[in-house]
């Protein structure tokens, strides 16, 4: 019943991330796990032929964020669920990576999920760009004691035919010769 859920994120998550190859904003880990904090890296180019003074994302319902590194030459803020980084510059035809902490709600409904996100220039200039990412189910914990239950029964029969093999090479002790 939870793989095909998890395979029909999987390949939502996969369509929605080809549409994003020409966005200039990737993202790093695009699956986010309901009731778990995550860091993301943001890979972020300036295509423009001027700098970018800033970088906004926005968390939309059931998520928190939370401020990451961007290195020493952004300032970086949160209000409203929006983490803000300004300063830089980065220059025109260059990338730089930031990171965001995302809380996500263990409430929050499993699918595809958009993150707006806009490069900041000067003179009040900005260049939206979706981020797609996608919420995937946590570990329920009875899967995860058959998992390990799994693992135990695998491990003791491990056990079990190492010693069966070590009694038959063996050979005779002198006893029985």
């Amino acid at each position: 019943m939870r793989l095909p859920l998890v395979l029909g994120v999987f390949l939502v998550s996969v369509l929605a991330s080809a549409a994003s190859v020409s966005a200039h904003i990737g993202v790093t880990p695009g699956l986010l796990v309901a009731g778990d904090t995550q860091t993301l890296s943001l890979s972020v180019h300036n295509d423009l032929d001027r700098p970018m003074t800033g970088l906004s994302i926005s968390a939309p319902r059931g998520m928190r964020i939370g401020l990451g590194d961007a290195g020493n030459r952004w300032k970086a803020v949160i209000e409203n669920q929006t983490a803000t980084w300004t300063g830089g510059p980065l220059a025109a035809n260059t990338g730089t990576t930031f990171e965001v902490e995302l809380a996500v709600e263990a409430a929050t409904p499993v699918g595809p999920v958009q993150l707006p996100a806009k490069q900041l220039y000067p003179g009040g200039g900005s260049l939206p760009w979706p981020i797609p990412v996608t919420v995937i189910p946590a570990a329920d914990e009875s899967s995860q004691r058959l998992t390990w239950a799994i693992v135990g029964a695998l491990a003791l029969a491990a056990t079990v035919a190492v010693g069966l093999i070590a009694l038959r090479r063996r050979g005779r002790t002198l006893q029985e010769q």
